[in-house]
């Protein structure tokens, strides 16, 4: 299929695929939770000041960093429930998947295009390729699946 016949997906449809990825990192935590009763976890949805991160919340983000934003975007799905979801995915330039290692390299990325006021990720509703900073670092594109 001719690049031309792969739309980018930009800004807003991304950031409902982290939305989304997000509730799944809640649900996640949540069991992991009930699983290790985790009290700390639960005390913290009780509490009013500010944010507190427990043992069941980093569980969750690891499970959930390396399993579905790494080896799922290196897989044939191409890209986390999220991106499933929305019907995006996580490409080469070539529309070929990618490896395993630039996967790991992307998440990697994710952290410079935080840095800045999460302008890198913001990149992907500013220029005409639908780019972030991650995709441009690690020579990636995400496109609406076909």
């Amino acid at each position: 299929m001719p690049l031309e016949e792969h739309r980018p997906a930009g800004f807003w449809i991304r950031f409902l695929a982290w939305f989304i990825d997000g509730i799944f990192v809640l649900v996640l935590a949540w069991m992991i939770a009930v699983l290790i009763n985790d009290q700390a976890y639960f005390e913290s949805w009780q509490a009013t000041s500010g944010e507190q991160s427990t043992l069941s919340d980093g569980i969750a983000s690891l499970i959930y960093n390396v399993v579905f934003v790494v080896i799922f975007t290196a897989s044939t799905l191409k890209g986390t429930p999220g991106k499933l979801i929305c019907k995006i995915q996580v490409v080469n330039p070539d529309m070929t998947k990618i490896s395993m290692l630039k996967s790991i390299g992307r998440l990697f990325a994710y952290i410079i295009s935080a840095l800045p006021l999460l302008i890198g990720f913001m990149l992907a509703g500013w220029n005409q390729e639908k780019k972030a900073l991650h995709d441009i670092i690690c020579r990636t594109r995400v496109v609406y699946r076909q």
